[in-house]
């Protein structure tokens, strides 16, 4: 069970989706807006895992042939983990839906659990800003913000109780396309990250003319 201490949204393979803080989406953007002294637009991303489709990295981001017997080893008992989880705690999360469908639940959302984690997919080569973006934020536990303007784009972690903290930062946005109500974003060295924006994120950027 060690996997619900280290993210205590998870439940084996099952993952809480929480909607968005508006709080920690201004304090964010305010942050932001006054370091670059500019208006920051924010898309809530939530709680990411990362993968990589990089030359010479595994999924995972560790590095190829870099002691390959460990990283086997940490595979089996992470993967042993997740799957104990799963089982135990699947017949909890069927209830859930089943109450959710009949309208029997209250305040438990069973369909803010998906299956399988969220993620940021990586791709292109090993010295590019698509990678240097994966390996800043691959560790971090904490809800992430994706944050722009016309000059910067940043990854910022920050939710309830904790305050916003840049993970990652390029001080060139003009010369990028970032599309986050396609859930891309092209660098101009020829990498990209991928992600799925929630429903109601997809709203406020329809809403806010991609400017949310």
């Amino acid at each position: 069970m060690s996997v619900l201490i280290r993210w205590p949204g998870r439940l084996g393979f099952w993952w809480h989706t929480r909607p968005a803080s508006e709080t920690v989406r201004e304090t964010v953007r305010l942050h932001c807006a006054q370091a670059w002294s500019e208006y920051a637009a924010v898309l809530y991303l939530g709680r990411q895992g990362v993968s990589y489709e990089v030359p010479g990295r595994r999924r995972d981001g560790t590095r190829r042939r870099k002691r390959p017997l460990r990283w086997l080893a940490r595979l089996v008992v992470v993967a042993s983990d997740a799957v104990l989880t799963s089982v135990l705690l699947l017949p909890v999360l069927l209830t859930l839906l089943v109450l959710e469908v009949l309208d029997g639940v209250g305040t438990v959302d069973a369909k803010s659990w998906e299956f399988g984690q969220p993620r940021l997919v990586l791709a292109g080569g090993p010295e590019t800003h698509a990678v240097a973006l994966g390996d800043h934020l691959r560790r971090e536990r904490h809800d992430l913000w994706l944050v722009w303007s016309g000059t910067r784009v940043a990854v910022v972690a920050a939710d309830v109780n904790r305050s916003p903290r840049v993970l990652w930062q390029a001080d060139d946005a003009a010369e990028h396309d970032i599309a986050p109500s396609s859930g891309a974003i092209e660098f101009a060295d020829g990498s990209t990250v991928s992600f799925v924006p929630s429903d109601a994120e997809l709203d406020r950027l329809r809403e806010y003319d991609d400017r949310p």
